[in-house]
């Protein structure tokens, strides 16, 4: 059994964390979903991590290791990249964080990675006194967005950007979780 673990990215972690999100760009667009081609810059990589707002997960038991040692990433940040406008919060007020990007290597996709990065940025989120983790997934991407509801995410709306529709989720954190 895997044992992840999760921390803040550091500026050797840029190829890293550019290659998987790379990667994770071309299966979604393997599955139908092109949304995240071209790959995110590498210099955006490179100033999301400078900014303390990238993530790494890696972990391995023998079997599963990613070839960068890295397992999945993900950002969050205090406010969002986009304007989430006419979306009906469960508390607007909330104080909440902006789950962006969250990737797993493809060969560790449907082993429970993105579930305990879910349950790891809960955690997080709460230690930070946020109350909310809020993000959007592609409207047509049926599956993920599957994912997010079986993990307690709620619909809250849609919006428009970069030219695509997206459901906007919100995840409502509980201390004691």
């Amino acid at each position: 059994m895997i044992t992840p673990t999760a921390r803040l990215a550091t500026a050797d972690d840029t190829d890293a964390v550019f290659a998987l999100l790379a990667a994770a760009g071309v299966r979604l667009a393997e599955r139908g979903f092109p949304n995240w081609l071209p790959a995110y810059p590498r210099e955006r990589v490179a100033e999301n991590i400078e900014d303390r707002l990238v993530w790494v997960v890696s972990g391995e038991d023998g079997e599963m290791r990613s070839a960068e040692g890295l397992l999945a990433v993900y950002t969050l940040r205090p406010i969002p990249t986009h304007p989430y406008e006419g979306v009906e919060w469960h508390d607007a007020l909330a104080i909440a964080r902006y789950l962006n990007r969250l990737a797993v290597a493809p060969a560790h996709q449907g082993r429970g990675v993105g579930r305990w990065c879910l349950a790891t940025i809960a955690d997080t989120c709460l230690a930070d006194g946020a109350t909310a983790v809020r993000c959007d997934v592609l409207e047509a991407n049926i599956p993920l967005r599957r994912f997010y509801e079986r993990a307690g995410f709620v619909a809250r709306g849609r919006r428009f950007h970069s030219g695509w529709w997206f459901a906007v989720y919100e995840r409502v954190l509980a201390k004691g979780e």
